[in-house]
């Protein structure tokens, strides 16, 4: 099996190294990663520093207030 070198800043290669198994490779890791279409695992964290993030946690608890309750 032939194997290439590659470069990755340091942030990315400490998220890859904490999403892989103990017992997976990185070439593994990344293969699964790719495998994944459709994941919402690159959509993680994305919002978590965006003021995007506040208004929507209001508009939900806006409706959840104003939700009639049916019994």
């Amino acid at each position: 099996m032939t194997t290439k070198n590659i470069a990755l800043r340091e942030d990315v290669y400490k998220k890859l190294k904490e999403v892989k198994g103990s017992d997976e490779s990185f070439s593994d890791a990344i293969e699964g990663l790719l495998e994944r279409k459709g994941s919402l695992l690159p959509l993680w964290g994305s919002l978590s520093e965006s003021r995007a993030l506040d208004l929507i946690e209001a508009d939900l608890r806006s409706i959840r207030s104003g939700a009639k309750v049916r019994r």
